[in-house]
């Protein structure tokens, strides 16, 4: 039917509100006098389009204002024309804007066109559809530009005295999203959908948790729409697109035979019967896409196997457009929701946080990225940018961390590739007995990081997931296992190969979804396997609770850390890698067993810290002029006679101090707090406890080196 739709002057074509962009833009308001039809005196209007007034056909009042009650139903001479509208009582008019009055123009103003269905006001057409002024505006106005027009009418104004006065108004503006012209409110017949009914199933949908929304955010901004639904303009006066299915009867002179019913049919229903020029909305064809391209409405095998699907992956550009479209029609056509959970992603932008376009010449081209730095690189990176929900600032420098870490996958299998004889097969060891405390370690980790990613993905935390993979594989599989597990010379034993293979196995599964080429590669150079035996249909890695070994975590953790105190006091003394430096490791907790497993490793020292020799003991004593570190139960001492400087040692000591203080007082603080203490789960509240203990005795023991440092 015909109604007040969105139109644009330049595709010459109705718009939904969704296509609409709100912009602030600087302008005018003009302040226009309409002398009351007895002369008696003047209303005053303030407007922001003054070349519609030819259109108005009422001036408005809030029905409260004293200043305008005694005017209610008098008459008004409508300037520059020879017409008189009257002045009717409506509460959406807001007594504090402008002069507390307003024109009423229902054919080019939403509101307008409000207030005039609720008084019965005419409606008069006075823009034409390529924005010139119409001929309901008279000889002088009729095709003019309405930008054109709109200086022509305050010039005429001004020159009548019935321009009181001009001030500078900043509004919002109706622009196009796809011209970028100002669109224009036109009363036009088109074809609409009624979509309160539709809107009210998918909010109660996503209320009573069928669809879910990561991040859940988002499902305020889908209420935010539905709640505040339109009907939905679906006809477009374009050349192209789905022609909409209705039929037309003619009449004997050729034109639509209007007392007849339209006919809705794809073929045409009779001869003689003419179809409706106009298309869909490209979003009408869009919003039936799950069910449609399966073979819908006829029930088919794909219809019945694929839908609903379980999860849709979008931008939240779209939420309103695509998502909550789809959503009201899977339910109104299929009685079912399209999807059970909307993962939305942030969108790409250029470094400054600017949406990439050709003006701006800011535009990064896939093809470029994927040519310089790979196509695992750039998905590899991408994903890591993916905070759930957040914008990427793309700097192409970027994907060079994806690229890096393809060559260390590559380089990570070469260790013990390079020992693989062709066709021959390794297994890893048959019990944990016959495993190395790193090889213990590290099936810990691996299991570790299987859960972590699998909690991450199920909460669409894809990024997360992402790093998580990365930490485990560069930071504790290449860094420390390979590391310990390279033979000095000579070949690497067979089950230590079959160790790192299959560790190196299930890691390449995980990385898979997100560097799908480098592992398809290796996988098939892993070991012999049949055709078809490709990685992308191999089975999702789990958790082997048998490689869950929390004793090994926790010694390996100590022997880790404590080579990387030795690692950075070696660093802050500039002692050259190739040099031998001793250690003494002192066990303050009175674990003796803790004394026996570090002993047991102590190559681990030898070969990461370059440390020989290495003590190892209870409560041992510090000598002179040594470097020291705190880790946990255990005191590190590295004497450095004629290489150690006490100044750079006392400053280093106090560094730290300031950061276990600074620590321990936010522990404190939350342990200070009731809400924590009362709300928190048990175990938490106890964790923070027993760092606040921890925390307190490595500060005792850093004081007193720190003392034993300044007495020297």
């Amino acid at each position: 039917g015909s109604y007040l739709v969105n139109w644009c002057p330049v595709d010459q074509t109705a718009l939904s509100d969704e296509e609409v962009d709100n912009v602030e833009r600087d302008g005018s308001l003009w302040y226009v006098k309409y002398p009351l039809a007895d002369d008696s005196g003047y209303i005053t209007v303030a407007t922001t389009r003054p070349e519609t007034m030819f259109g108005d056909t009422a001036i408005a009042v809030h029905p409260e204002d004293e200043r305008y009650k005694d005017l209610v139903g008098a008459m008004v001479r409508l300037p520059l024309t020879e017409r008189q509208i009257p002045v009717i009582a409506d509460d959406y008019v807001k007594s504090e804007f402008g002069a507390g009055a307003l024109k009423v123009t229902p054919g080019h103003d939403k509101n307008d066109f409000e207030i005039g269905q609720r008084h019965g006001l005419a409606i008069i057409n006075v823009i034409n559809h390529d924005g010139t002024l119409s001929d309901e505006t008279g000889p002088e106005f009729a095709g003019i530009d309405r930008f054109d027009a709109r200086d022509k009418v305050v010039s005429e104004l001004q020159e009548a005295g019935l321009l009181d006065r001009i001030e500078p108004y900043k509004g919002t503006v109706p622009v196009s999203s796809r011209s970028k012209a100002i669109v224009e409110p036109l009363v036009s017949r088109q074809w609409f959908v009624k979509m309160k009914p539709l809107a009210d199933a998918a909010l109660t949908a996503v209320r009573d948790g069928e669809v879910t929304f990561h991040p859940k955010r988002w499902e305020n901004e889908y209420f935010r729409w539905l709640e505040n639904i339109r009907d939905w303009t679906i006809s477009r006066q374009l050349w192209w697109g789905h022609r909409i299915p209705v039929w037309y009867y003619l009449d004997e002179h050729g034109e639509i035979d209007e007392s007849r019913d339209f006919v809705v049919s794809v073929e045409q229903p009779e001869e003689g019967m003419i179809q409706d020029e106009d298309v869909l909305d490209t979003w009408f064809s869009s919003w039936l896409w799950p069910f449609a391209t399966l073979g819908w409405p006829e029930k088919t095998k794909d219809l019945e196997y694929f839908y609903p699907t379980t999860v849709l992956v979008s931008g939240y550009d779209i939420l309103f457009f695509w998502i909550a479209r789809m959503i009201m029609a899977g339910l109104h056509f299929t009685g079912q929701v399209p999807y059970s959970n909307v993962f939305i992603t942030g969108m790409v932008k250029d470094k400054q946080g600017r949406w990439m376009s050709k003006s701006l010449g800011n535009g990064i081209d896939p093809l470029d990225m994927i040519e310089q730095y790979g196509a695992d690189a750039v998905r590899f990176s991408l994903s890591v940018l993916c905070a759930q929900g957040q914008d990427i600032k793309l700097d192409p420098l970027k994907f060079e961390m994806g690229r890096n870490f393809a060559n260390k996958i590559w380089n990570a299998f070469n260790v013990f590739g390079q020992f693989m004889v062709e066709g021959k097969t390794y297994s890893e060891p048959s019990t944990s007995a016959e495993l190395q405390l790193v090889e213990r370690w590290m099936l810990h980790r691996l299991n570790a990081t299987i859960k972590s990613v699998d909690e991450s993905m199920s909460k669409y935390r894809v990024n997360e997931a992402v790093l998580s993979i990365y930490d485990v594989f560069w930071r504790d599989y290449c860094d420390w296992y390979l590391e310990l597990i390279k033979p000095e010379s000579g070949a690497m034993d067979d089950q230590v190969i079959g160790q790192a293979m299959s560790l190196f196995e299930r890691m390449t599964l995980l990385l898979h979804p997100f560097m799908p080429f480098i592992t398809e590669e290796l996988w098939w150079r892993l070991r012999p396997r049949e055709d078809g035996e490709s990685i992308m249909v191999a089975e999702w890695p789990t958790i082997r609770e048998a490689e869950l070994d929390s004793g090994a975590e926790r010694i390996f953790g100590l022997i880790q850390r404590t080579i990387s105190e030795i690692r950075n006091i070696r660093s802050q003394y500039n002692v050259a890698p190739s040099k031998a430096i001793p250690a003494i490791v002192s066990v303050t907790s009175g674990d003796a067993g803790l004394v026996a497993e570090i002993s047991e490793h102590g190559r681990y020292f030898k070969k990461l810290a370059n440390v020989e020799p290495l003590k190892v003991g209870l409560d041992l004593d510090k000598t002179e002029a040594s470097a020291t570190a705190v880790v946990g139960e255990i005191e590190v001492y590295v004497p450095l006679a004629d290489m150690i400087d006490l100044s750079v040692e006392k400053e280093r000591l106090q560094k730290e101090i300031d950061q276990k203080e600074g620590f321990l007082r936010s522990i404190i603080a939350k342990l200070s707090n009731e809400q924590f203490v009362t709300k928190a789960p048990e175990h938490v509240v106890e964790a923070e406890r027993s760092k606040e203990i921890s925390v307190g005795d490595e500060l005792k023991r850093l004081r007193a080196n720190l003392l034993d440092i300044e007495s020297q």
